[in-house]
């Protein structure tokens, strides 16, 4: 894995790690506007790295 700035390392374990806020905010979450908007939030980080990368490449 390359862990460099523009290396798809780096963008490997953001987006697990935004997987795994993702799946922590919907099990302990009550339903409702706060975790609808935590759960858009982390989409929206995640789409920055995805598109991030993209752009570096």
């Amino acid at each position: 894995m390359d862990f460099s700035p523009s290396g798809s390392g780096r963008m490997a374990v953001a987006l697990a790690v935004l997987g795994v806020l993702a799946i922590l905010a919907w099990r302990t979450m009550e339903p409702g506007k706060f975790q609808s908007l935590t759960l858009v939030l982390l989409g929206f980080f995640a789409f920055r790295v995805a598109l991030g990368w993209l752009r570096s490449r």
